[in-house]
């Protein structure tokens, strides 16, 4: 006797596919850049070892803590709450301990990384979406400067224009050859232009004539109000 087996569809509640979009977004810029953070330094633990044990288990333990870190970031997502830091710091200065962070564990074959942070102006309330948004483009643009640049200057600026909150994260790293990056480019760029675009805004990345790259955002300051 053959039986035969009668799958129903799953249904899925509403909202289901943003709530999923909105999930993978955060893992990738959320515990991506935190991760991507503690493997450099675990690279920098490596050669540290050898010449100054002091100093290794020192980075071990803010390795340690920066994982917990994590684990905690993991489960606000799980809960669809808002990153830590924000809340601890406020943006300006959650990027600045993120830069901070990640520019003291650039492999020694790519050379010093400095990250300034500038704002122009005077930056007015944020809503939470803009906030979070602007710190998630931040932060993914630091990791893939970090990673892939070469880059011994970083500048990320913010300011407050028509309506906007705009973001622009400037390297002098090797750049794209004088060419404009592709409007479909790897995860960590869709990812970008597809916040940006979730709260009406948009995001641009290109080349600077005297070497580098630029990425830009504009967030309007109305989303989420």
């Amino acid at each position: 006797m053959r039986r035969t087996f009668v799958v129903a569809d799953c249904i899925r509640p509403a909202g289901y596919e943003d709530r999923l979009k909105r999930v993978l977004h955060d893992l990738h810029d959320g515990l991506g850049p935190t991760l991507t953070a503690a493997v450099l330094g675990l690279r920098a633990a490596r050669d540290l070892v050898g010449r100054d044990r002091a100093a290794t288990e020192h980075l071990l333990g803010r390795l340690e803590d920066e994982l917990y870190g994590a684990i905690t970031d993991l489960r606000r997502i799980v809960a669809d709450a808002r990153p830590p830091a924000l809340d601890e710091a406020g943006l300006v200065l959650a990027v600045r301990r993120y830069a901070a962070t990640l520019t003291g564990r650039v492999p020694a074959e790519h050379g010093p990384l400095r990250v300034d942070v500038e704002v122009r102006g005077e930056l007015p309330p944020l809503s939470a979406e803009v906030e979070v948004t602007a710190y998630r483009i931040i932060r993914e643009a630091l990791v893939n400067v970090a990673r892939h640049s070469g880059a011994r200057q970083c500048t990320v600026h913010l300011w407050p224009l028509d309506g906007d909150l705009h973001v622009e994260i400037v390297d002098d790293g090797v750049g794209t050859d004088g060419e404009a990056l592709p409007t479909v480019g790897g995860t960590g760029l869709r990812s970008m232009r597809e916040r940006a675009g979730d709260l009406g805004g948009g995001c641009r990345v290109e080349p600077v004539s005297s070497g580098g790259t630029r990425i830009a955002a504009w967030l309007p300051l109305a989303a989420g109000k």
